[in-house]
């Protein structure tokens, strides 16, 4: 695969500033965004790094299976493999027969990274973290203005903790040059819809949805509704 120069830029931008970079194809149209990567807090971080894709060592672009099969479908990767498997048939696209239960296929058209450049196995340890609040500004100057991250038309936000980001006052609006649009609730969950305008914004059409995080009990019907928003935009706008 070929790294477009922005891309390119933002590696090593992040290998400069000891920032992660995410996994999934860089030429993708949507953004799916985390919290952190829940990794061990002592481990060293090289999945996704800057260093990784500078060196080309994992082609984080490819179908997998994760390491370990996990019966409960509540793991994140399987829970964006199901939003990206509703919204492909919301295009009227076809599942591949071809893939099982566990095979993560959704990094072959979308990427993704996470709000935290630190990790940890939950988030209430990473918000202990001494430098969380330090790093989380930091990587909000460095990383998410990057003309690469700003270039996506779809960016999903899956982290209602405001001690990440908020929609409100506008933090969300500002950090990815868009406006708030509307709210919608889906049982217990909220969607906030931000959407930049023609000659205002510099990335038009440009949708960023913020959204709880999939994991520990997101319905299916949440899930329906981001993915018939995305369907949506994607159709109204030709992407």
């Amino acid at each position: 695969m070929n790294y477009s120069n922005e891309f390119n830029d933002l590696i090593d931008v992040c290998i400069k500033e000891n920032q992660i970079v995410g996994i999934g194809n860089p030429n993708a149209k949507i953004l799916f965004v985390g919290k952190e990567a829940g990794i061990p807090i002592n481990e060293v971080n090289f999945h996704g790094s800057g260093l990784s894709w500078k060196n080309k060592d994992i082609k984080y672009y490819e179908r997998f299976h994760p390491e370990s099969n996990i019966r409960n479908k509540n793991h994140t990767w399987q829970k964006n493999q199901k939003l990206f498997e509703l919204i492909n048939e919301k295009e009227g696209g076809q599942i591949d027969s071809k893939i099982d239960n566990y095979e993560i296929t959704f990094v072959e058209k979308i990427f993704t990274t996470e709000l935290s450049n630190l990790h940890a196995p939950k988030s209430n340890q990473a918000k202990n973290l001494q430098d969380f609040k330090s790093n989380l500004a930091n990587r909000k100057k460095v990383f998410w203005k990057h003309s690469f991250i700003q270039a996506f038309p779809i960016v999903v936000i899956f982290a209602t903790d405001n001690k990440y980001i908020e929609t409100y006052p506008g933090e969300l609006g500002e950090l990815f040059d868009v406006e708030y649009s509307e709210c919608i609730t889906v049982g217990k969950a909220k969607i906030w819809i931000h959407l930049s305008e023609k000659g205002k914004n510099k990335i038009f059409p440009k949708l960023v949805l913020h959204t709880r995080q999939l994991t520990n009990g997101a319905s299916i019907e949440l899930l329906d509704k981001i993915a018939s928003i995305i369907a949506d935009f994607k159709s109204k706008n030709s992407l």
